[in-house]
């Protein structure tokens, strides 16, 4: 396995593999591991995998839940992320992972202490005003304190204890039960299993750390600098390190307590059209967005602000990808297929495109579909993922960051629907999506926009002579070619030599066959009993041969 460094921490990974097996084989999962060969990563007595489920009353997305609470945070955090992926995941089993929470113990205050101290590399007491032993949350990455730093309220997000290296045990685990899984089931090799492993080891190091959650949390305060309807805390990059994180703390009331925002008097309709242009100016004029905006992320602050809590999951996208989605969002809004058709190549992973005309009519009734509801029941990433799913039916896939705007909207989405907000997303994100087309073609946009817009041209212009030069030069030296490259040809080159070589040896055959029956029947000597030798030779090399063919021919079918 990947990332052993002793033998202690072998033994550790080969036991937690085994546990794993155990307890997918406890729910019922016994056979599935059978089928892809898991013995073949670590050793398992296969009269567990045998082993009748032990909860049968209840149906398999329910098990599918139960085992991966079982299995601990690591899971759990994967599972969150699976219910994300209606694109992938069949809708029973995402309404089963949306219910996964981690169950975790708090941390004795003396050990969270340790770890701060360690982390300062001082005393407690030499840098907060006040610490509160008392945790006031705890997940499965970190738990949370408040403390007083120099005069002000803040909170500390501590790293549990072993937390980074029990995790990347078991997204080694994931990573050779997803590689097992490709290879012995096709349906998960179309779905790119190892792929989404791959990504949640990267999503899950950046969570790990906190020095980045930092810098992430100063970048979007920065953007959004001069915006007054959101509130991103103060953090201090001073104390925060690698397992901790000190920040402003939010006093407000959290989105998803809905009855006591009514009850204070709170607009939740402009804290839903708050939150969804907050995800939409992040996306599309700034490229780094909040890719895991749930509930218990957002508060709500007085006069109707929004707090963001938790910057460990952002995304970024570049300005090329940001005009792709744009056109992708702005063709949905005007319901053209074709160029939704044509937006969706652009966001391919690969660089092979799929046909618009294949698409087009996939596209149309997606579009179809999600526009002829009432604007409150219009739900842009259902939208999105359908047209996911028929990508994949297609056998292509759309780049990763699509994804993370996607889990990014029906997060919003689902926010908003809890405050009974019932604007159209599609028509307000259509002006963001129409800004960064606009400012595409307009050189006058930007800062400085037509300074470098006229710098590239100045620059084409003055090598074009240049370059001009060079070409006329090869030219007249009789240097100057123009190759072809045939795409697609090789396989139809191999079918013909393949059909030229058993022409050759059919006829051969019939020579052999005809020349050894002519010696026969000539009784030409010398004799192998009555039979002459040259015929008896003949006839054995046309069996040969014939044998020859026919096993090619088979093996070809």
């Amino acid at each position: 396995m990947p990332g052993i460094t002793t033998p202690r921490v072998a033994l550790n990974r080969v036991r937690r593999f085994q546990h794993v097996v155990n307890v997918l084989a406890k729910y019922g999962f016994g056979e599935a591991m059978s089928q892809v060969h898991v013995w073949e990563c670590v050793h398992v007595e296969r009269g567990i995998l045998k082993r009748e489920c032990k909860i049968p009353e209840v149906n398999i997305a329910q098990r599918i839940r139960l085992a991966i609470e079982e299995l601990g945070p690591t899971f759990i955090k994967l599972g969150q992320l699976l219910s994300t992926r209606p694109d992938l995941i069949p809708p029973d089993i995402i309404t089963e992972l949306k219910k996964l929470q981690a169950s975790v113990n708090f941390i004795p205050a003396a050990a969270i202490r340790g770890i701060v101290e360690s982390e300062l590399r001082r005393p407690i007491v030499e840098v907060f005003d006040s610490f509160d032993d008392n945790p006031i949350a705890a997940a499965s990455l970190a738990q949370v304190h408040r403390a007083v730093y120099k005069g002000k309220q803040v909170v500390l997000k501590v790293q549990r204890p072993n937390i980074a290296e029990s995790t990347a045990a078991d997204i080694d685990i994931m990573r050779n039960l997803a590689a097992l899984a490709e290879r012995y089931s096709p349906t998960l090799y179309l779905i790119n299993a190892v792929g989404l492993v791959e990504e949640f080891d990267r999503q899950m190091k950046k969570e790990l750390d906190f020095k980045e959650e930092a810098f992430n949390m100063r970048r979007f305060a920065q953007n959004f600098a001069d915006d007054d309807t959101i509130h991103i805390p103060e953090v201090y990059i001073e104390l925060s390190t690698r397992r901790m994180i000190v920040m402003e703390f939010l006093d407000g009331i959290n989105i998803s307590n809905t009855q006591k925002l009514a009850d204070e008097g709170y607009n939740l309709k402009l804290i839903a059209k708050r939150g969804a242009i907050l995800g939409f100016k992040s996306t599309f004029q700034f490229g780094f967005f909040h890719a895991d905006p749930h509930p218990g992320n957002v508060i709500v602050l007085p006069d109707n602000v929004i707090g963001l809590v938790d910057y460990g999951m952002m995304a970024t996208l570049s300005l090329r990808d940001r005009e792709r989605l744009a056109k992708l969002v702005y063709f949905i809004s005007i319901r053209d297929e074709k160029r939704v058709a044509r937006a969706l190549n652009e966001l391919m992973e690969s660089e092979d495109t799929i046909p618009a005309e294949d698409l087009e009519p996939q596209m149309s009734a997606i579009i179809n579909e999600y526009g002829d509801v009432s604007a409150g029941e219009l739900r842009l990433a259902g939208m999105l993922f359908a047209m996911m799913r028929a990508i994949m039916t297609h056998g292509g896939r759309l780049r990763p960051q699509l994804l993370w705007v996607t889990k990014s909207i029906a997060i919003q989405e689902e926010i908003a629907a809890s405050l009974h907000a019932d604007f159209n997303l599609m028509e307000l994100g259509k002006p963001f999506a129409q800004n960064i087309l606009n400012q595409k073609f307009n050189p006058f946009s930007q800062p400085f926009g037509l300074y470098y817009w006229l710098n590239d041209v100045l620059d084409t212009a003055r090598d074009l002579p240049y370059d001009i030069g060079i070409v006329l030069r090869e030219f007249r030296k009789g240097r100057f070619r123009i190759e072809f490259e045939h795409i697609g040809l090789e396989p139809i080159r191999l079918t013909m030599e393949r059909i030229a070589n058993r022409t050759s040896l059919t006829i051969i055959i019939a020579a052999l066959l005809i020349s050894s029956s002519m010696i026969v029947l000539s009784k030409v000597p010398p004799f192998i009993g009555s039979i002459p030798l040259l015929g008896f030779i003949g006839y054995i090399a046309a069996i040969v041969l014939s044998l020859l063919l026919i096993i090619a021919v088979i093996r070809r079918k």
